[in-house]
């Protein structure tokens, strides 16, 4: 495997940067609209968005 620039490096280390916050993000809206999705348990009220936000 050849050696790499310094540019090349310098943008996988953004890249890896970027992942770092994008991933959770990602993870997080992902759990908050399945949960949505999924709706509430039998005898619990309808989730809401304000209810997430003070939970």
């Amino acid at each position: 495997m050849g050696k790499l620039s310094q540019r090349a490096k310098q943008r996988l280390q953004q890249l890896s940067k970027g992942g770092q916050c994008i991933i959770p993000c990602g993870i997080v809206s992902l759990v908050v609209c399945l949960d949505f999705k999924r709706g509430a348990d039998p005898g619990m009220p309808e989730p809401t968005v304000l209810g997430l936000v003070w939970g």
